[in-house]
């Protein structure tokens, strides 16, 4: 399952990646010159790839990973859109005609929307290496849909200097240390936290996932849930979800964490204001372009005074999926079948990502983030997430009343009331 400072914004970043000169899929590539009369070869015809995807962390290494595969095929040139809100522009280009050849389908929940278009992938040759955790987010009625884009996890990442300075010499792996540690930032004059509540995908998916998450069995409580049988309002750990939240809003921001960007709050922990963020792996790149010597870590969020119960939610974020009426399901395919045979050059050394395929290898160089994110792999303390089983879109929606409540708007039962109207809603559609 990412977003440069300087030049992402809430709005589509669109890149072209061509290599050779500038112009549309009629426009000659370099090197490329008809062939000689009489020479009996003729020339492959111009293709364009159009690809979607939201990883806008990793543009520059998505266009040199295109350029290099365009100077394999001359002919083929990959046309990217890198963009914050996929589901709005993935519906736009399909209801206008201007459908993409390849794009990103979020883990289960975008693969099953979606699942009546994509072409299905079951047989593909890469198949058999992707790693058994990445199945089910693809599947769909016994059919395989998706190639995995990375496996990802996410926490409270924190600056080590800071927990130093404050004298802070281990993370928490409880409820209680959680506050305790707060308290010893606060007393050392250290902000805690800049939460980007602004962003859907922070407070109302990533965070709002940890209650269902930590439940024992999740797609059990969430089909009580849509079924009618439970209320988000029962659900055990809802009560320490909040502790969690309120304490991100008082050690920190207080109510202008709900306009509070990604953007900003990357930029806020990077530059050595604050000692946390809720954030995942997937911002190491950004965090080392502000701030390439700061030094930090990983861990957990604890929901429980049980230091057994901690663990790491960690998944597949989304997976390239092929349109199958797309004209050009042969060249995608092939590029999809290319990107995984060198997977280890772009997804891994250049992308810094964890490969979804048994035969990729992480490497110990992928940075502290992703060290300290196996490490929760290798002890088996990791926890799912949750949130792709909600109905379609309900991270978003559940984002507004949890803003209404940091806001003071409403309290904490009236926000979870809504939340219950917001997924009945859904899920009666």
């Amino acid at each position: 399952m990412k977003k440069w400072l300087s030049t992402v914004t809430a709005a589509a970043l669109t890149v072209s990646l061509m290599a050779g000169c500038a112009g549309g899929p009629e426009a000659p590539k370099s090197g490329s010159a008809p062939a000689p009369q009489g020479s009996g070869t003729k020339a492959a015809p111009p293709i364009t790839l159009k690809l979607i995807q939201n990883k806008v962390e990793v543009t520059e290494q998505v266009k040199q990973m295109a350029a290099d595969y365009t100077k394999e095929n001359p002919n083929v040139t990959i046309d990217a859109q890198v963009v914050r809100d996929l589901d709005t522009l993935l519906k736009t280009r399909f209801a206008s005609g201007d459908e993409p050849d390849i794009f990103f389908a979020k883990s289960y929940s975008g693969v099953k929307d979606w699942s009546e278009r994509l072409l299905d992938l079951s047989n593909e040759p890469w198949m058999s290496q992707v790693v058994a955790s990445a199945v089910p987010g693809m599947t769909v009625n016994g059919k395989k849909y998706g190639f995995p884009s990375a496996l990802e996890g996410y926490g409270f990442i924190y600056n080590k200097d800071l927990f130093a300075k404050a004298g802070i010499d281990k993370v928490p792996t409880t409820l209680t240390e959680l506050k305790q540690l707060n308290e010893k930032l606060k007393a050392a004059g250290i902000a805690s936290y800049a939460e980007g509540y602004k962003e859907g995908f922070i407070l109302g998916r990533n965070l709002f996932n940890l209650p269902f998450a930590y439940s024992p069995n999740p797609d059990e409580l969430i089909g009580k849930i849509s079924g009618g049988t439970a209320k988000v309002q029962d659900i055990a750990h809802m009560k320490s979800f909040f502790e969690v939240l309120d304490m991100t809003v008082k050690y920190g921001k207080g109510v202008e964490s709900v306009g509070i960007s990604y953007d900003n709050q990357v930029a806020e922990f990077s530059s050595g204001k604050t000692a946390m963020m809720q954030q995942g792996v997937w911002t190491i790149d950004l965090i080392k372009k502000v701030n390439p010597n700061i030094k930090i870590g990983m861990f957990a969020i604890p929901l429980t005074d049980n230091p057994d119960d901690t663990k790491l939610p960690v998944g597949i974020p989304a997976y390239y999926v092929i349109n199958k009426n797309s004209k050009n399901v042969e060249e995608a395919k092939k590029f999809l079948a290319w990107m995984h045979k060198n997977g280890q050059k772009y997804l891994v050394d250049s992308m810094h990502l964890i490969p979804g395929f048994k035969d990729l290898k992480a490497t110990d160089d992928l940075g502290p983030l992703a060290a300290d994110m196996n490490t929760y792999l290798e002890k088996n303390k990791t926890i799912p997430w949750a949130y792709l089983l909600w109905p379609a879109g309900m991270d978003v929606q559940f984002t507004k009343p949890l803003q209404a409540y940091i806001g003071g708007q409403i309290n904490k039962d009236q926000a979870l009331e809504e939340v219950q109207k917001l997924w009945n809603t859904a899920v009666k559609k």
